[in-house]
């Protein structure tokens, strides 16, 4: 609705001020320009709260009124009225009122433009705007008065904390503002001295806290970052004890303080980072000279040894200087702390650390010998020196590089002072304190502090007055505490109570018209009335706001209120030179001003109006009143009273009461019509339209809602679901109103929810890390504050389902009506979303029914880096098995990435690729790599390397990754001493030969070259010697020369890759002549060899026939057979043993995981079915069971342990394949870690059948023998040499059975690895096919003839295979036989 404006109400005011012509009457006009009794000017004395009738106006009756006025005039000389009102029926409607908000009293101003007679304004040291201030534009100020008191933000006052030894300034508590830290001795406590700190905050200013104590005789205090925790430190030094008390913070206090000892004679201390790692550290001097720095080391919770420096006087040596000054800062500005120190003769010397030791003197200057002060005196961000001499005082201006003098012949006090910008002027201030003679009396100041200006070259006269914060100052330092911008003095002082003056010196100016030029101004301390500091005041005290306010007055832009009053609302400004509160008080401007009294924005309109509705017919006059009534007593006067009227009375008949009716009704607008135009006459001014809350309110007839021209009405200013009453009124000339419509009611309905939102679209949000989706729209038509309860916001709801209504979602975020897309984080990733988007009105309204767009997934872009880890047989090499496991870990989650993955076996000269998946390689064999592992040895490097992968919708992209082992491919050898003791020569010599023999004969070219180290020591001569040698033809031979004999050490030393489980050997060096016994046989008694098995031979199982019924829970039997002839341990391995693990698994019963065979034994384990799926219907009527296990000697630490994987085939019941029984009975499946060989079983049969046929074979070759002519027949002639192979295992010989305890030597085994002889034949025998025995007779020196089971091969060595199978032999000459290890 279109409410009134005061343009509308000025042209009402003069379309109501028509000329006589619209009366009834006519005639010509009259004027009244006195009041009653002939007087042009009525003074109306006022008495506050009283009706004033004193003044009349003498009106004829039968006239119209075209225009009635006065004025209203005040002085300010004269006392105020306050606020003023003329009501000329005395009906409550006032005719002309001076009693507005902010109008003060009339003359005299005394309030703010918000009514209130004070008002507090905060500054932050600029120029601020004081609240307005309302004045007639064409009053004539005559006097003006104005209070404004400053009260800063730090607040300050008097602390009394005591007599203070020093104060060093510190963030001690971290919050980036300075505090004041105390060495105090308080009086009302037991500490000998205590630790004291001011801060300041915003809610508390500026407060003291609770004194900490701290070590006895304390004298200075210094404060930093010792242990590097963020917290400050403080260290109280005693020059008395030589001790530093360490007081380390923590984030609430101080832990308990720590008395560390320090060099002796200390003279000073302060706390700084002198060797720049970040750790303050102690600097302290000494007597003698000693300029010292320790570090604090957290682990010992103490300070390391003290790195010391003497220093020596001005260009001497020898005798130490006598230091008596110390400062640590950043002289240069360069980042880097250093050190000066004062010596005793006024030498000063700049030192810093370099790599942890003193370095130094770096510069050096003299000419301040005492009261020496530290600041940036010339502006450039380095820092000077100012201190006294013997002929007066210095500046050491710096450079940046080294101090320059200049001297001055005058002598200046310095004593306590300090150097600061005090009055936040911009320059330099030379404060020093004088401390007066105290008279005793707290109540007095005595005592006071002097400023001069100073800069880098000189020093300015004493200030015009001095500066007296509190009674007997002895010491001023500055710092800015709440960050103003303004210093806060910190003044030692008191009489009967001792403690320190925290306060700002601080300026306050009032600036009328914006010239710069002050109209009120004052300088001083300032504080907030705590602690004994008063804010700081200034007031108007010559008409200051008069002067400079008058002139612009008139030209300042007003406005006019409702009674044609034009109103000036004018600020000034205010200033401080620190932030704080100004409190403005005692405000009144006097001024004289003339009041035009004619129009009101009542219904009457005006004073015309109003005498015109009091007119009565007939002759003569009547006396009417002009009421005036005020607030105060005072005076003003009505003048210049212009009454134009004509003979005859106004029409002031009653017009038609208007018929009020609903147009229209829309969430948004009300639309009211009433009665044609034509029924209201001609004599309409306008419409009234009222609207009131039934329930609450009654129609103010004073104040209609709004003001219409025609005879209809809008009201846009509605809520939905408000209910409104409605009347309109119609008003005429001279102030004439109908009656009132009839009452209208109406409530405002809620609008139609918006249509569906449109173009939803959700995508990952891009290169992010994840959890988040941007969720876009189309924005509908009224998604405008332009469009009346247009779209108020767009709701998001989203889901991990789909949905179409938002009561099956969750809202997840809401977004303006001018956003079309929202991102939304903390969603998980590979999770899919659905996500819809409803439009909502101003009142919450929204259709519900949705259709939601998804999955969508959010995922995180970045590259997940993975991690391999490569995991190897321990032993790589001919006759090992070799696994390589992989394991893949992204962000600490083991993974299986998509992408290709390669492992790949190189050397310096070749690589082979060895897998290209995830499982890894698992090989029974290293040779079953390929042709090329039978010639590889040494190091190689295993490379596993990752191609990484892009990812999808739902997985996260992968980085490529790379990584490698170093191993060594060995060769297995054995490494032997011929002999383990060998005899000198008469010339002191003897050959050694040593063998190296490759367990794969393959192998043996590989060790050629091979090189040994030997060295001979003879503990009693403590003779050495030593050589090298190489390994040719499987052995290394060499001479050695060395009397007196000792052992021998040989040590295989290289290629390390040869893997011999004996490296190195120990050979007894004996002198000619010495007896040497090996062996030795007496009474059957033997002395034995211990025997460890070389190889380990695989277990072999036995499970016969499996059938698998799934119609039954089965447990298979399989019997387990060790085929060594030693013990050994067996673990298995359960993890489904099954080629088909996802449908059939196979696991042992429980309690059979690991057992112990002894040697040839068996036993029996229980092998349970787990049936997962239908077999019969996945087509799977066979497949393997896969048993795992490890196996290992019980009793050996070699061989290593083996893991196995057993093959045991299956069928499904049912689906048994018809063949025709084996007629072997060990003919069971078997498996073993090498898929490419046949069982061991196997290899068995195979060998046996080879050595029949072997057999045939000899037996033919004899009986041709037989069938020749024997006598012609030589051994010699026979070109053959048959290579006999066994797979028997040679069985160790029983220890404690002597040789010739045997009771049968006759060589029954299958054909010996050594020696490879065939023996003589004797005719007659018989050699059957099935059965056979052959004779090795060999040949010795006492040959009886009879069959001895000896042989002697070409080298004279005799051999003989025991009962067992175990091979013996003794070389010629020897009494001891020896066990022969292959």
């Amino acid at each position: 609705m279109k409410h009134i404006s005061p343009v509308l109400i000025m042209l009402l005011l003069l379309g109501s001020s028509l000329p006589a012509g619209f009366a009834s009457a006519s005639g010509e006009s009259t004027t009244i320009d006195t009041f009653s009794g002939g007087f042009a000017t009525e003074t109306v004395t006022l008495q506050g709260g009283a009706i004033d009738n004193s003044t009349t106006i003498d009106v004829p009756r039968n006239v119209t009124f075209s225009s009635v006025s006065l004025d209203i005039e005040v002085d300010a000389s004269d006392a105020s009225p306050g606020k003023v009102w003329i009501d000329i029926d005395e009906d409550g409607i006032f005719e002309w009122e001076f009693t507005d908000t902010g109008y003060g009293n009339i003359g005299h101003q005394n309030t703010f433009y918000h009514g209130a007679e004070w008002s507090t304004v905060s500054s932050n040291g600029s120029a601020t705007a004081v609240p307005g201030v309302l004045l007639p534009s064409s009053a004539n100020i005559q006097s003006s008065t104005l209070n404004a008191s400053f009260s800063p933000r730090s607040g300050g006052g008097f602390f009394p904390i005591g007599d203070y030894q020093d104060v060093t300034e510190s963030d001690i508590d971290g919050d980036g503002l300075p505090e004041p830290v105390f060495l105090s001795a308080l009086n009302t406590t037991s500490f000998a001295a205590s630790i004291v700190w001011a801060d300041w905050s915003s809610s508390s200013g500026i407060t003291t806290t609770t004194a900490i104590a701290t070590c006895d005789n304390a004298t200075s205090l210094s404060v930093g970052d010792l242990n590097a925790d963020g917290n400050q430190d403080v260290v109280v030094f005693s020059t008395v004890t030589s001790q530093a008390c360490i007081h380390l913070g923590n984030t609430s206090s101080f832990d308990p303080v720590l008395n560390i000892s320090l060099s002796s004679g200390l003279i000073k201390g302060e706390v700084s980072d002198i060797n720049q790692d970040g750790m303050d550290d102690i600097i302290t001097i000494h007597n003698m000279g000693v300029l010292s720095f320790q570090v604090w080391d957290n682990s010992s919770s103490g300070l390391t040894t003290a790195t010391e420096e003497t220093i020596n006087p001005n260009g001497s040596s020898g005798m130490p200087a006598n230091l008596i000054s110390l400062h640590v800062e950043d002289f240069f500005n360069n980042g880097n702390n250093s050190v000066l120190v004062m010596d005793q003769m006024g030498h000063w010397t700049n030192w810093q650390i370099f790599a942890g030791a003193w370095g130094g003197p770096i510069t050096s200057f003299d000419h301040i010998k005492q009261n020496d002060l530290i600041s940036d005196l010339d502006g450039d961000g380095d820092l000077d020196l100012l201190g006294s001499n013997d002929q007066g005082y210095a500046f050491l201006i710096n450079n940046g590089t080294q101090w320059n003098p200049t001297v001055v012949q005058n002598q200046i006090e310095l004593n306590g002072a300090t150097v600061g910008d005090f009055d936040s002027d911009g320059d330099l201030d030379l404060l020093t304190p004088v401390s007066g003679i105290s008279d005793g009396q707290s109540s007095t100041i005595e005592g006071y502090i002097t400023f001069r200006p100073i800069n880098s070259t000189n020093i300015g006269s004493l200030g015009l007055f001095e500066l007296e914060p509190w009674s007997i100052p002895t010491s001023i330092m500055t710092m800015d505490m709440d960050g103003d911008g303004a210093l806060e003095q910190i003044v030692s002082a008191g009489e009967n109570t001792l403690g320190v003056f925290i306060g700002g010196w601080h300026s306050i100016e009032l600036d009328v018209d914006g010239d710069g030029n002050a109209e009120m101004s004052r300088a001083g301390y300032a504080g907030d009335s705590s602690n004994n500091l008063d804010p700081l005041e200034m007031s108007d005290e010559t008409n200051g706001i008069r002067d400079d306010l008058n002139p612009l007055l008139i030209a300042q832009p007003s406005y006019i209120d409702s009674y044609g009053i034009y109103m000036v609302n004018y600020s000034m400004t205010i200033q401080s030179s620190g932030a704080g509160d100004f409190n403005l008080t005692n405000l009144d401007i006097g001024y004289d001003c003339t009041f035009f009294v004619a129009n009101n924005p009542h219904v009457t309109v005006n004073l015309t109006n109003v005498l015109n509705q009091g007119m009565t017919g007939g002759v003569g006059n009547y006396l009417l009143s002009v009421p005036v009534n005020s607030t105060n007593a005072g005076k003003i006067s009505l003048t210049n009273l212009v009454a134009i009227h004509t003979p005859g009375a106004p029409d002031l008949s009653l017009p038609t009461t208007p018929t009020l009716v609903l147009q229209e009704l829309t969430p948004s607008r009300v639309t009211l019509a009433w009665n044609d135009m034509i029924s209201f006459g001609t004599d309409l001014v306008r419409f009234e339209v009222f609207r009131y809350d039934a329930s609450l309110e009654v129609i103010d007839i004073d104040s209609p809602y709004a003001i219409s021209m025609a005879n209809i009405t809008v009201d846009d200013a509605v809520s939905v679901e408000d209910t409104y009453t409605y009347a309109v009124r119609s008003v005429h000339q001279f102030g004439v109103t109908s009656n009132l419509s009839n009452l209208l009611e109406v409530t405002i309905p809620y609008p139609a929810p918006h249509e569906a939102v449109t173009g939803v679209t959700v995508a990952d949000v891009e290169d992010d890390g994840g959890g988040s989706l941007i969720v876009t729209w189309d924005l509908l038509p009224g998604s405008s504050l332009a469009y009346p309860y247009g779209i108020d916001s767009y709701d998001v709801y989203t889901s991990t389902s789909e949905f179409n209504s938002t009561d099956m979602a969750t809202q997840i975020g809401w977004g303006n009506w001018y956003w079309n897309e929202m991102t939304f984080t903390g969603l998980t990733d590979g999770t899919g979303y659905w996500f819809a988007v409803v439009a909502v009105d101003s009142f919450g309204n929204y259709t519900k029914e949705v259709t939601s767009v998804g999955p969508s997934y959010s995922r995180n872009d970045t590259l997940l880096p993975v991690e391999i880890d490569i995991e190897t047989s321990p032993i790589i090499g001919i006759g090992y098995p070799l696994d390589i496991n992989l394991t893949a870990t992204g962000e600490g989650v083991e993974i299986t990435p998509a992408g290709t993955v390669t492992i790949t076996l190189a050397n310096s000269t070749d690589s082979w690729l060895l897998a290209e998946n995830w499982s890894g390689v698992h090989s029974s064999d290293f040779s079953l790599l390929g042709s090329w592992a039978a010639d590889l040895r040494g190091d190689v490097t295993i490379w596993v390397n990752y191609s990484g992968d892009i990812g999808d919708e739902q997985n996260r992209p992968i980085a490529s990754a790379s990584t490698s082992v170093t191993r060594v491919v060995t060769v297995d050898a054995v490494f032997t001493p011929v002999k383990s003791v060998y005899e000198l020569d008469w010339d002191n010599e003897t050959d050694v030969r040593v063998n190296l023999v490759a367990t794969n004969s393959e192998q043996s070219s590989m060790l050629e070259g091979a090189t040994i180290e030997w060295t001979i020591f003879n503990s009693s001569t403590n003779v050495t010697l030593s050589d090298t040698a190489q390994i040719n033809g499987g052995f290394s031979q060499f001479l050695v020369n060395f009397p007196g004999g000792g052992l021998l050490f040989v040590n295989l030393t290289e290629p390390t890759w040869i893997n011999a489980e004996n490296v190195s050997l120990e050979i007894l060096l004996v002198t000619f002549g010495t007896v040497i016994e090996e062996n030795e046989t007496d009474g059957n008694e033997t002395t034995d060899t211990p025997w460890t098995p070389i190889t380990m031979d695989d277990v072999v199982i036995d499970c016969g026939a499996v059938i698998v019924d799934p119609d039954l829970d089965e447990e298979i039997d399989c019997t387990i057979t060790n085929p060594n002839n030693f013990s050994i341990e067996i673990s298995l391995e359960p993890d489904g043993w099954s080629n088909w693990p996802d449908y059939i698994e196979f696991n042992p019963s429980p309690g059979q995981s690991e057992f112990t065979l002894e040697g040839s034994a068996s036993t029996t384990i229980e092998i349970r079915v787990d049936i997962l799926e239908n077999l019969s219907e996945l087509g799977l009527i066979n497949g393997k069971i896969e048993l795992d296990l490890i196996q290992g000697p019980l009793d050996y630490t070699s061989p290593g342990d083996k893991q196995l994987t057993l093959e045991i085939s299956w069928t499904l019941k049912g689906e048994e394949p018809d063949v025709t029984p084996d007629s072997n009975p060990d003919n069971t499946d078997q498996a073993t870690t090498n898929d490419d060989d046949a069982s061991s079983n196997t290899m068995l049969y195979i060998g046996g059948v080879g050595g029949i046929a072997f057999l045939g074979l000899a037996v033919f070759i004899i009986i041709r023998i037989k069938n020749s002519d024997v006598e012609d027949w030589e051994e010699d002639d026979l070109d053959m040499e048959p290579e006999l192979e066994s797979d028997r295992i040679a069985k160790p010989l029983p220890i404690g059975l002597a040789l010739d305890e045997f009771d049968d030597k006759t060589i029954d085994d299958d054909t010996p690895d050594r020696p490879d002889i065939i023996a003589d034949f004797e005719e007659g025998d018989t050699y059957v096919e099935e059965e056979y025995e052959e004779e090795y007779v060999g040949e010795s020196e006492n040959a009886t003839g009879e069959d001895t089971g000896i042989t002697v091969d070409e080298h004279g060595t005799e051999w003989y295979e025991d009962e067992l199978g175990v091979w013996w032999y003794r070389d010629a000459g020897k009494d001891d036989w020896s066990e022969f290890v292959e």
